[in-house]
C-alpha cells in the first residue's frame, strides 16, 4: 500500500539529485518506461519487492535489465530504496515525481464531478476561472456521478469546491436535526 508521504518526501529528493544533474525530462522517460516494463511483467515487480530476494540480486536484475535504458541517477536511487526497503514503494513515488514535474510547470490536475456530462461551454468557463483562481494551468479530468443531483463539485490537491445540490442539502439536514423545535 502507497504511503504518500514517503512517496511525496522520495520524489521531492529524486527531482533534486536529477535537476543537480539536469537529467529531469530523462528521468521522468525513464520512470515512466520502467513503470511500464513492470506492469507488463507482474513477475518483474514479485522479485524485486520481494523480500526472500537477496538485495544484491535485486540491484544485479534492474542493472542488467534497466541499466544501459534509464539515467544513473536513477539506477542509483533504485538501489537505494532496495536498501531502505521502500521498492515497493516506486510506483507511487514515480507518480508524484510526475506530479511535481506538472507543478513545475505550471499545470494542476482538478477532478470534476457533475450530475451530467457539462456542456462544452460550460466546461471551457469553469476551466477559465480556475485558472484564474490558482494561477495554473488547470487540467480538468470529468466525471459523471448522477448521485450529486446538480452542481459541481472540483478537487485540486487539498482543496475541494463543492457546489453540489447533494452536499447542500446533507447540510440543510445536519442544520435542522440540531435545530431545536418549540
Amino acid at each position: 500500500m502507497p504511503d504518500l508521504r514517503v512517496a511525496d518526501r522520495y520524489a521531492r529528493a529524486l527531482l533534486e539529485a536529477a535537476r543537480e544533474r539536469d537529467v529531469v525530462e530523462p528521468v521522468a522517460e525513464s520512470i515512466a518506461g520502467i513503470l511500464a516494463v513492470v506492469k507488463d511483467r507482474a513477475d518483474l515487480a514479485v522479485f524485486i519487492e520481494s523480500p526472500q530476494v537477496a538485495t544484491q540480486e535485486k540491484k544485479d536484475l534492474l542493472k542488467n535489465v534497466f541499466g544501459p535504458h534509464i539515467e544513473p541517477v536513477l539506477l542509483h536511487f533504485l538501489y537505494l530504496l532496495i536498501d531502505k526497503y521502500r521498492i515497493d514503494q516506486f510506483r507511487a513515488i514515480g507518480n508524484e515525481y510526475a506530479h511535481l514535474m506538472e507543478l513545475e510547470r505550471g499545470i494542476l490536475r482538478a477532478q470534476v464531478t457533475s450530475a451530467i456530462e457539462l456542456p462544452a461551454d460550460l466546461a471551457e468557463q469553469l476551466n477559465a476561472k480556475l485558472n484564474a483562481r490558482t494561477g495554473f494551468k488547470v487540467m480538468m479530468e470529468t466525471c459523471v456521478d448522477p448521485a450529486v443531483i446538480g452542481g459541481v463539485k472540483v478537487v485540486m490537491e487539498d482543496y475541494v469546491l463543492d457546489g453540489t445540490v447533494r452536499t447542500n442539502l446533507d447540510e440543510l439536514r445536519k442544520t435542522l436535526e440540531k435545530a431545536q423545535v418549540h
